[in-house]
């Protein structure tokens, strides 16, 4: 694991990596300063094991790394607040008790002032913790520093002079980074708020847009019904049974377009919400198997030859992909006039992206309709011409951006079309 991996993992410690909140900004923050002052402690341990300066410091240290890895343990087990209540409070009381012990003069004047400033952070938004935890820490820094005055000046206790001015830049470094962290956090969660927001308003349009064609579409063959079948019964009356047959079958057809149409919005349905899908090994030369046996009636109609070769595995929901090359392919029959339908499908791996390309020599598209044929329910041609929803496509797009990559067409009229598939390279798995 790299530096910034383990950092990274040492910050989300206890946390849900995807949520928000500047709750969540606070957790992280304290988990990186846990973490640091056990560093510190443990480095301060073994120099004074080395150098042995008394069993008291080397016991004080102890007692130091016992109460940070407490504040790891809780945080690992998500007790966030706990650990937020142990760094504003019992920490410091941890450090007046090393003063009464040791004599003071080990930096505690700047100790304290860092563990205010952190305290004044964490509890951000809540004033009444803030005044509290700040002036604990002073009351806490004022009385050991009367001790220290009445009772240990002249004692046997030895002073290093040195302490104050080694723990002052200290300090203020670790101020300095409490801050830039804090920044550097609030950063993350301001980006991480404003892609949810964009991406909530971005599904919110898309599924009105989705439900008021969806309406429009589904009251289409609704009309088409209703009007066949007030024809039939005008015929019936006057006994007129061939028309009365044309216009049932009519119906009929308008039920067949329905009932395709719910279908098709149920499979969007399922796609789209499915958002705790299991992902597995897919070897996508047995994939293409499996669609060539679902669509086998019109597989055999259009006398189709579909050429693939050694394409790749990758980890990804079967049932995606499997709806996602299904509807690619028959998109490649549907919209093919040749005497024999062929598909190609081949792929590349480049630095970043494994890249699938589908491959027919139909109809083609005009380069305008590039955009329009990936919205749902936007058809190009009339449904008695060719069937279909006009879902299949915009379910390919939305089917390939939950995996994080992209889908581009290139078509010629008469000249056939190409699909090609961007994933993450992270999607391969040989």
């Amino acid at each position: 694991m790299s530096l910034k991996g383990l950092w990274n993992s040492i910050t989300n410690i206890g946390i849900d990596e995807t949520a928000l909140g500047k709750e969540v900004v606070k957790a992280r923050l304290l988990n990186q300063l846990i973490v640091a002052s056990l560093f510190t402690s443990f480095l301060a341990l073994i120099t004074y094991i080395i150098f042995f300066e008394g069993y008291t410091i080397i016991f004080t240290t102890i007692a130091n790394l016992t109460l940070e890895s407490i504040g790891l343990f809780l945080a690992f087990r998500q007790k966030h607040i706990a650990v937020r209540y142990i760094a504003a409070f019992a920490f410091p009381t941890l450090i007046a008790v090393h003063v009464f012990i040791l004599g003071g003069n080990f930096g505690e004047a700047n100790i304290f002032l860092a563990m205010g400033f952190s305290s004044f952070i964490l509890f951000e938004g809540q004033r009444r913790w803030q005044i509290t935890a700040v002036v604990y820490i002073s009351l806490l820094f004022i009385i050991t520093k009367l001790y220290v005055i009445n009772y240990q000046i002249g004692s046997d206790i030895k002073i290093n002079p040195y302490d104050e001015i080694v723990t002052f830049p200290m300090m203020l470094i670790i101020l300095g980074l409490i801050i830039l962290i804090y920044q550097s956090e609030l950063k993350k969660y301001e980006a991480q708020k404003s892609k949810f927001i964009k991406d909530l308003k971005s599904k919110n349009l898309e599924l009105e847009e989705f439900t008021y064609i969806a309406s429009h579409d589904l009251k289409t063959p609704l009309r088409t019904v209703s009007s066949y079948l007030d024809l039939s019964k005008i015929h019936l009356q006057k006994q007129n049974l061939a028309e009365a047959t044309r216009s049932l079958d009519a119906a009929k057809k308008g039920t067949v377009q329905m009932y395709a149409l719910i279908n098709d919005i149920l499979e969007y349905k399922r796609i789209t919400q499915d958002e705790g899908s299991v992902e597995e090994s897919i070897d996508l030369n047995e994939l293409i198997e499996i669609v060539k046996e679902k669509i086998g009636p019109a597989f055999q109609q259009k006398n189709t030859l579909i050429q693939y070769e050694s394409l790749p595995t990758i980890s990804a929901n079967q049932n995606e992909i499997l709806a996602l090359f299904q509807n690619l392919i028959e998109n490649g029959l549907k919209y093919n006039e040749s005497e024999q339908a062929k598909i190609s499908i081949t792929h590349q791996v480049t630095s970043q992206h494994l890249k699938i390309a589908f491959e027919d020599n139909g109809i083609g598209i005009e380069e305008v309709h590039y955009e329009k044929i990936f919205k749902f329910f936007n058809r190009l041609h009339r449904p008695e011409d060719y069937e279909g929803s006009g879902i299949g496509l915009g379910l390919c797009k939305k089917i390939v951006q939950k995996y994080e990559g992209n889908i581009y067409v290139q078509s010629e009229i008469g000249n056939g079309t190409t699909f090609t598939i961007h994933f993450p390279k992270t999607l391969l798995l040989k």
